[in-house]
């Protein structure tokens, strides 16, 4: 009540003034019978004039609430001049108390749960590793082989979940410099042979020997490795994945491409969204929609193109593009 009168006192002082004028050349004038016009003149006079200065008088918050905001930043950059910005800015400010406290308990308690999972999946590599290190000691048996198969399975979700818990701060964690593009496919390759066995499928690597690209190597290596992962995954038995790397207006380009189950054309374009999996990862219920995820956030961190295309039932290439 008390900032409504404030903010209204303008009104009030205006009401007694053009009464108080009325009734002054009420008498002077003898009556509104013959002067009716000019009455109605000095009103809207004195209703233009106070209307203009209330307007000068409130016009930041005018704009302020006329605006769309980048930030809750935004609705604090006033010199209040009125009772109603002057309110206006010390309630913007709470709200912006409230804000950093509750987004400062948010990252308190993201920072905890990170914590806690990246303990979690480093506790749970090393019965991995040792349950893989007795399977392979006893390689010779068909179940064991499935065994290491699938530790191996875990051990990739478990690395998986690390490099989503990582991503945030992967700037921090950045280092560019030139890498030998067909050394770390090599590397990828022999990571995954086993997998390439285990599903009958064959690579085929065509990159010049001097190839090199401006990028960070690990976490490249990640990239590359999800997606040839996938290519294994979701190609035909007896297939071939074919991995080329080439120059292309001034820019290099590596080609990942397999001949299999393909992308429908209605999710090529979320293949990319976190946890999106498409009719494909009904069909492969392996499927997690986090993968390609973490490859998209990583090329753009990195500034490298990623475009895909894709004939379902035919084949399906990946193409990554680094500048010079």
């Amino acid at each position: 009540m008390k900032l409504f009168l404030k903010d209204n006192l303008g009104i009030i002082i205006l009401y007694i003034i053009n009464f108080t004028a009325l009734v002054f050349f009420y008498n002077k004038l003898g009556g509104f019978e013959e002067n009716m016009a000019y009455f109605v003149f000095l009103s809207l006079f004195f209703l233009m004039c106070f209307l203009v200065y209330k307007y000068i008088l409130n016009k930041q918050i005018y704009e302020k609430l006329s605006e769309k905001p980048e930030g809750i930043e935004d609705m604090l950059t006033i010199d209040p001049h009125s009772p109603l910005e002057e309110a206006f800015f010390k309630t913007m400010q709470e709200y912006m108390k409230l804000h950093n406290k509750d987004m400062n308990s948010m990252k308190n308690s993201q920072k905890e749960y990170k914590v806690m999972l990246n303990n979690w999946v480093h506790q749970m590599k090393t019965p991995v590793s040792v349950i893989n290190l007795l399977a392979q000691n006893n390689y010779d048996n068909d179940d064991f082989q499935k065994v290491v198969l699938e530790t191996r399975r875990i051990d990739y979700n478990l690395s998986q979940i690390l490099t989503f818990l990582r991503i945030d701060d992967f700037a921090n964690d950045m280092k560019i410099e030139k890498v030998n593009l067909k050394a770390v496919v090599l590397e990828v390759i022999n990571e995954l042979k086993e997998f390439f066995i285990a599903q009958s499928v064959f690579p085929k690597l065509s990159i010049p020997q001097d190839l090199s690209i401006n990028t960070d190597k690990k976490w490249i290596k990640y990239a590359i490795y999800q997606i040839i992962n996938n290519a294994i995954k979701y190609s035909e038995k007896n297939k071939t994945v074919y991995i080329n790397g080439f120059v292309e207006e001034d820019m290099v380009v590596l080609e990942i491409r397999n001949k299999g189950i393909g992308i429908k054309k209605s999710d090529i374009n979320r293949i990319f969204d976190l946890f999106f999996t498409g009719d494909n990862g009904r069909i492969f219920g392996e499927s997690t929609g986090v993968g390609l995820y973490i490859v998209k956030k990583i090329l753009d961190i990195l500034d490298h193109k990623i475009n895909v295309k894709s004939e379902p039932g035919e084949e399906t290439a990946f193409y990554i593009y680094f500048k010079p």
